[in-house]
Order: C-alpha cells, then structure tokens, then sequence
C-alpha cells in the first residue's frame, strides 16, 4: 500500500536520447516546455520510464480526442515491469485470480484508468440493466492478452480487485501501525477514480466506511447516496462488519461500522439466508471476534423520513487480520500475524472469481524472487487430491525446498520463514 511516484522518463528520438525528470513532467513553471516535448515524442519516440522495476518498461504518448492534452501511459498488460512506487506499476494478473477473467472483463484504458464488467450494472434502467459492453469515454487500448475464464465480475471479484490494485493486500515493516479504516478508505477511493463499470465512474457510486461522524468522508458518502437516490444509481458499500453481538446475524439491516454518511441496509430474509450459508467460514470467524470486511451492492437509495434506506441485492465478506490483510482462514491469520511481527515483506495474492487457478496462499517477497507460501488447512479427500497436485506444481516449478509450507491442520507448528536477503526497510511507504 504505497502512495506512487513519478519517475524520470527517457524519450529517444532518432539519435537523440534525453531524459527528463519529476519536476519537468509535474511543475508548473516547465508545462509548455514539457507539453512541446510530448507532442515532439507522439508517434514517434520510444519512451521509457526509468523506475527501478524490470522489464523494457515502454511507455506511450497519448493525445486526448477533442484537446490538445498530452500524457504518458504504459503499455497494456506491462504493469508488472514497473517497480511497486511507479505510478505505473500494475499486478501481475498471473500471480493471483486476476488472470482468471476472459479478455474484456479487466481492460485497461488508453487514459490509464480501467473498465471492469461487473455481472450486475451500476445504473438502474427501467426498461433494461446496464449493458457492461457500452463504450467508455477514452476507449479501450488494444491488449496482447486472450484469455479465457470467467465472463463478468462478481461483487466478491470487485472487492478482491480494489484490494489487489489499492495494494491492502501486500505488506513492508514500514506500514506498521499506519494502517486505519480512513488510510484504507483513502486507497480505496483512489483506485475507484480510475475504474470505471460499463460507462460509469466507480468512485461515483462506491460508499466507504469513515470511522469519524465529521469531516469530508462521511459528506463525501452521504451526498453520493442522494445523487444516487436522484438519478437511480445502485450504490457499492465496503465497510467492516459491526462487532458482533448474540443475534445481530439476525436483523434486517447490514451490521456494519464506519456507517456515516451511508444509507440503511435493507436485506432480505433469502438474501441474509444467501450469505450466512455461503460465507459461513467468515461469519463463524466473525463471531469469533476476528475482523470481516463486507461488500454490498445496492438498489438505488429511497428517501424514508428524514434517512435514506437502499435494499441490498448483493453482499460479499472477506476475512482479514487487525492489519487490513485478507486471509481465508484462522491458520492464514497466525501466518500473517507472524510474519508482520517478524518484519518481513509479504503479499495475499486473493483469489478474485477463479476456481481453478494455481497460485500460494502467500508471496514471500524479502528474498530477491518471490518464494511462495502454502498453508495446507483441510484434511478432506478432496482438499488431500488438490494438496498433492499443487506440491507437485511447487516442485515442479520452482523445485524441492525453494517453496515453505505449513500443515496446520495436522496440529504442526509454524515452520520457521526463509531468512531474509533484503536489509532493514525504513520509512514510510
């Protein structure tokens, strides 16, 4: 979870090579020198970023239609080549559920933001739902990926999504003790500015849990409820699960905290019967006291009395730990306490929509090229099957001994973790 940065940026042109730094391409006092630059390199220069990730790095000139704006933009599905801070850094769609999606259904824009396919549309039609296929404003840039898998993003998928991008599933020592619900509303929310669902603005529907009455946030969501009400928008509310208290599973409204500024839940008797059957798991662990965060969706808001009320048609819940990171279940959480206390770098890779796709339970990234984690914790036929397919996966591709592992469910204690090769991190990310 790392605010992003501006690298330098090297522009060949012909035989002329020149770099140009942060303050070029940011203060105001160079916009026109660097706006001439740009508009020399426009289909024509080769251009590279110059952060400290690996790979070509290539970036492309863009002109928005209709001005004469000019802005850089990598190009599609590098993301990974660009290191963590890089404004231009995105994931690795193959090292979680993210690469699970047909081709469309995560497309990155040649703007920079991304368009989703959400299986239920953000805007209520009368006559129809939202086609997610409509063309967005700064349509889509053409991708080397073909994928095949799922057609569209469930509810679940897009929590998983703004987790993964807003970076709340990775971990550095540094983090230590900064994370709060306003940090992960904030991160949140940034990545919601450039995402977009069918042709509408995520941020301009998306609601976050504030942990304060006062102030921007709870406003920010309170007037986005009544444009929504106004304008027949459904709404997608993320903010933890209430403490529990005997019953509260039962009430017709969502339980959640950091509810200011948010409508009141309405959910249905067959809906609430949905999610306790199938996130069972996360409620037991919620009445077990842990910490659950909740994606909802929502019809659009109703005026009732002086509050707005909105019925929820949609509700998905992921575990976590006190530090904000998602894990599946009690022995992920003692693994990622562990490591949090022990200082190291680690990633939950999250499983999005994705039945099938092989990746660990956790990336160990201290050690020069991610070493991956597994946490074996079933002893069922079926999970044993699947337990001996991915050892053999592990072997295969990254070889006896250079993957850990941990059987927590035959009563094992934690193995110690592969030391670290990086030196003592500092400062805030």
């Amino acid at each position: 979870m790392k605010d992003q940065r501006i690298y330098p940026v090297q522009i060949s042109l012909g035989e002329q090579t020149q770099t140009y730094s942060p303050a070029f391409q940011t203060e105001t006092q160079f916009s026109q020198a660097w706006k001439k630059v740009l508009m020399m390199a426009h289909g024509k220069a080769v251009v590279r970023c110059q952060c400290l990730g690996e790979g070509e790095k290539r970036l492309s000139v863009h002109s928005r239609s209709n001005s004469d704006h000019f802005h850089l933009a990598r190009f599609p599905d590098t993301g990974p080549e660009h290191a963590e801070d890089c404004i231009f850094f995105g994931v690795d769609p193959n090292a979680s559920g993210l690469g699970a999606y047909k081709r469309g259904v995560v497309e990155e824009l040649d703007d920079g933001n991304v368009k989703i396919k959400l299986k239920v549309g953000l805007q209520q039609r009368l006559t129809k739902a939202l086609d997610e296929s409509d063309v967005t404003p700064n349509g889509p840039a053409t991708s080397k990926s073909t994928r095949s898998g799922q057609s569209s993003m469930t509810l679940l998928g897009l929590l998983h999504y703004l987790w993964t991008q807003a970076g709340l599933n990775t971990w550095t020592p540094a983090m230590q003790g900064k994370r709060t619900l306003g940090v992960v509303h904030h991160h949140l929310m940034r990545i919601a500015m450039s995402t977009y669902a069918g042709r509408v603005k995520l941020s301009q529907n998306l609601l976050i849990g504030t942990p304060v009455a006062e102030g921007s946030q709870p406003r920010l969501n309170q007037a986005k409820a009544h444009a929504a009400a106004d304008e027949r928008r459904r709404l997608v509310v993320i903010a933890p699960l209430a403490k529990y208290k005997e019953g509260i599973e039962n009430a017709d409204t969502v339980p959640i905290s950091g509810f200011h500024g948010i409508p009141h839940l309405i959910l249905s008797e067959e809906l609430r019967a949905t999610v306790l059957h199938r996130f069972s798991r996360e409620m037991n662990a919620w009445i077990a006291a842990n910490p659950i965060i909740a994606v909802i969706q929502t019809d659009p808001p109703k005026r009732s009395g002086a509050h707005l009320q909105a019925d929820v048609i949609d509700m998905a819940l992921m575990g976590m730990t006190k530090d904000w990171i998602p894990v599946d279940s009690g022995f992920e959480s003692l693994v990622a306490e562990k490591l949090v206390a022990e200082n190291r770098k680690f990633e939950k890779p999250l499983r999005f929509d994705s039945d099938e796709a092989v990746f660990p339970d956790f990336w160990l990234k201290d050690r020069g090229a991610p070493v991956p984690m597994e946490v074996w914790g079933m002893a069922t036929e079926a999970y044993q099957t699947r337990k001996k397919e991915k050892i053999a996966h592990y072997d295969q591709t990254y070889g006896p001994g250079n993957w850990w592992s941990w059987n927590g469910a035959a009563g094992d204690q934690i193995p110690d973790f592969p030391t670290t090769t990086l030196p003592p991190e500092r400062g805030v990310p």
